[in-house]
This record gives structure tokens, sequence and C-alpha cells, in this order.
């Protein structure tokens, strides 16, 4: 080492901005799909009864409102998983750029992109639903 060279060991400032931004946006999509799939299969409840919850269990044949909270909550649960994973991933690397590690960045890039894209697939999903009906699905029987 020259001696008027300076080894200040910093760690990757971008990255760690990246990562922890990429944490909390994860945290704050998962919670909130979390808690709007609550609150469908509340409000689905709390309108129709509770025969209206044993019907969604073991339905034989599925209503439009049965399909659309079934769907939604399935992709919604999903996609919230992948963010929550996502959050867990960015953490780590986090930690690991902390003690001198490079990154990973391409894959917290594409299990965010996997979460948005199955948070499309909710609306797009929601938007057949009320344009097309039950029938799009196969489910009814």
């Amino acid at each position: 080492m020259d001696k008027w060279q300076v080894n200040l060991h910093i760690p990757d400032i971008g990255s760690m901005f990246t990562l922890s931004t990429v944490g909390i946006c994860s945290a704050l999509i998962a919670l909130a799909e979390i808690t709007y799939m609550m609150m469908i299969i509340t409000t689905a409840y709390e309108t129709n009864g509770k025969d209206w919850l044993l019907d969604l269990l073991c339905a034989e044949a599925f209503t439009e409102e049965i399909t659309y909270v079934l769907v939604s909550s399935v992709l919604l649960l999903l996609s919230a998983i992948v963010f929550l994973v996502t959050m867990c991933i960015s953490l780590f690397e986090l930690n690991w750029v902390r003690s001198g590690h490079r990154p990973h960045l391409k894959i917290l890039s594409i299990l965010f992109m996997i979460g948005l894209v199955l948070l499309s697939l909710t609306l797009l999903s929601t938007l057949i639903i009320t344009r097309y009906g039950v029938g799009m699905f196969g489910l009814v029987r």
C-alpha cells in the first residue's frame, strides 16, 4: 500500500440504500395486501352471514362473490408471501453489504417483479370476474 493511499472501509452506500428501500417497500406492500385480503373476507362475511362462510369452505357451485373472494385472496396471499420473502432477503443482503460482501440485486429485483406481476394478476382477475362472470375461470360445476 502506498503511503498516500487511504482505505476507509466504507460499505457500498448505493446498494445499502437500494436494499433498505426494497425491504421497506416490500414490507408495506405485503402488509397492505394482507389487510385488504382480510377486509374482503370480513366484509363478505358481515354482508352474507355465517352460511356464506360455510359455502365458501365447501361449495358445490361458486357464485360470483365466492369466486372473487377465492381468486383475489389466493393471489393476494401469494403476492404477499413473495413480498415478505423479498423483504427478508433484502435484510440479509443489507447485513452482508455492511460486512463487505457484494449484494445480489438481480435476485431481489426478480422477486420484487414477481410480486408485482401477482398483484397485477389480482387486478386483472377482478376485472375479468366482474366483466365476464364466473364461467371464465371454469370453477362452476
